[in-house]
């Protein structure tokens, strides 16, 4: 495949995640990997990237899924960051 980090085959993933309750959410972008699906709890099991305990995302929370457009590997993004507001 080559680049960064593919001969492991673990690719990063970015997922938006709403947090917080409404109307006062926030948008943070969590790194790291999609662990299991369960599509009748509708929770997406993620594992994000330095070591922090993988988290159930509620599907309905999550505004965006997508790989790292910048092909950064394992160790090269952060944990987590705020989604800019424009």
């Amino acid at each position: 495949m080559g680049g960064p980090d593919r001969g492991s085959g673990v690719c990063e993933l970015w997922v938006d995640v709403e947090c917080g309750r409404r109307p006062d959410t926030a948008l943070h972008r969590l790194y790291g990997t999609v662990t299991y699906v369960e599509p009748d709890t509708g929770r997406v099991g993620f594992s994000p990237t330095g070591g922090h305990p993988a988290v159930a995302l509620p599907v309905h929370r999550i505004v965006a899924l997508s790989g790292d457009r910048q092909r950064r590997g394992v160790g090269q993004v952060p944990a987590h960051e705020p989604v800019d507001k424009r």
